[in-house]
């Protein structure tokens, strides 16, 4: 009996922790930003969209501790900015998808330059993340070069210029493996390398 009861009360747990699921929230104004730390002053990663989703990790006073789970960055956002609810009606934020698509082409053609003029194979490809966020597939070889964090540079101030706006860029491997990310710092951008 004590063996039943022990296992009813270890399946009813598990079941709560399984339905008590991560607080999705949305992003309810056109313009809001994404903080390294919860400070207006602290630097902006990238700007937020209207709609967009996120992952509530922590609160702090007026600030949310927020995951964007398709850039895997975690940072801080005013609370206000947020609701459970997504937004109805058409988003009015800037159409990064147009930026993207010329970005990607600059990206590309300079790849294909670099190839030329010194036979070096540098970006495979360009993927967008969503808003200001965007991933460069580089060639493995490029990361062992010298010169990979002044081209990576290079690419951030394009996207960052193309957006207008804090950017964010992860430059990843072929197999997908983030490498290292660059994103909008307070004076210059930040080179931060992937934990992994």
């Amino acid at each position: 009996m004590k063996r039943f009861l022990f296992s009813i009360i270890t399946l009813f747990l598990f079941s709560f922790n399984t339905l008590k699921s991560e607080e999705i929230v949305f992003a309810i104004k056109s313009i809001s930003n994404f903080h390294m730390d919860a400070k207006l002053e602290s630097p902006v990663i990238y700007p937020v969209d209207l709609g967009k989703e996120m992952v509530v990790l922590d609160k702090s006073n007026d600030w949310l501790n927020l995951l964007d789970k398709k850039t895997g960055l975690v940072g801080w956002s005013l609370g206000e900015n947020f609701s459970s609810k997504k937004p109805e009606g058409e988003n009015l934020s800037k159409d990064y998808t147009a930026s993207f698509d010329i970005f990607k082409e600059r990206v590309m053609e300079m790849s294909r330059s670099i190839k030329e003029a010194i036979s070096v194979e540098t970006f495979l490809d360009v993927k967008h993340l969503g808003g200001a966020a965007a991933a460069v597939i580089a060639d493995d070889n490029w990361f062992k070069g010298r010169r990979h964090a002044n081209q990576a540079f290079q690419v951030y101030e394009l996207w960052k210029n193309q957006n207008q706006s804090p950017s964010f860029l992860s430059f990843r491997n072929r197999s997908n493996e983030e490498k290292f990310i660059i994103l909008s710092g307070p004076h210059r951008p930040r080179y931060l390398k992937s934990s992994k």
